[in-house]
C-alpha cells in the first residue's frame, strides 16, 4: 500500500469534508470525541480514516481486533467509487467498549464555503482527553 498518496494532476471538483464521532461506551448518546477535518481527494480522506482506526485497535489485544476490511478491502474501493461519483459514505467500528463513526461528504470545491471548512489543509479537533486519538494529539 501507498505511505503517500501523490496530488492528482487534475484536481478533484470536489473537497472532501471528515466526520469523526467516538463514543466511550455503547450507553453514551452523545460523542466523547467530535472531530472535522477535510482531504483534499478520496484517497487521502479513506487514508486517514484507515490510520485512525489502526490507532483506536492499538490498545486492544490482537485477538480482539477485528479486521478493517473496509477500510482496506473491497470496502475502500466501493467507498472511493462512491466518493469519486460524488456520493457520501461512511464507516463504523467497535474498539473495546466504545466505536466510532466516520463520515465523508463530497462537498464541491466552488461552494461558499466562508469558514474555510473545505479547505484541504482545514483541520477541526477539540482534544477531547478520552480517545486513543487525542491522547496521540491526533
Amino acid at each position: 500500500m501507498l505511505d503517500h498518496v501523490p496530488e492528482p494532476a487534475n484536481p478533484a471538483p470536489y473537497a472532501y469534508w471528515c466526520e469523526r464521532s467516538t463514543y466511550a461506551s455503547e450507553d453514551r448518546d452523545e460523542p466523547d470525541c467530535f472531530a472535522r477535518y477535510s482531504a483534499a481527494t478520496p484517497e487521502l480522506a479513506i487514508q486517514r480514516i484507515r490510520d485512525e482506526a489502526k490507532v483506536l485497535l492499538a490498545g486492544l489485544p490482537e485477538a480482539e481486533r477485528p479486521a478493517l476490511g473496509w477500510a482496506e478491502g473491497v470496502g475502500r474501493v466501493r467507498a472511493l467509487g462512491a466518493l469519486h461519483a460524488g456520493r457520501t459514505c461512511g464507516f463504523s467500528l467497535r474498539h473495546g467498549d466504545g466505536w466510532s463513526e466516520w463520515v465523508v461528504r463530497p462537498v464541491p470545491r466552488d461552494s461558499a464555503d466562508p469558514a474555510g471548512a473545505t479547505d484541504p489543509s482545514f483541520a477541526e479537533a477539540a482534544p477531547c482527553g478520552v480517545c486513543a486519538l487525542c491522547a496521540q494529539g491526533r
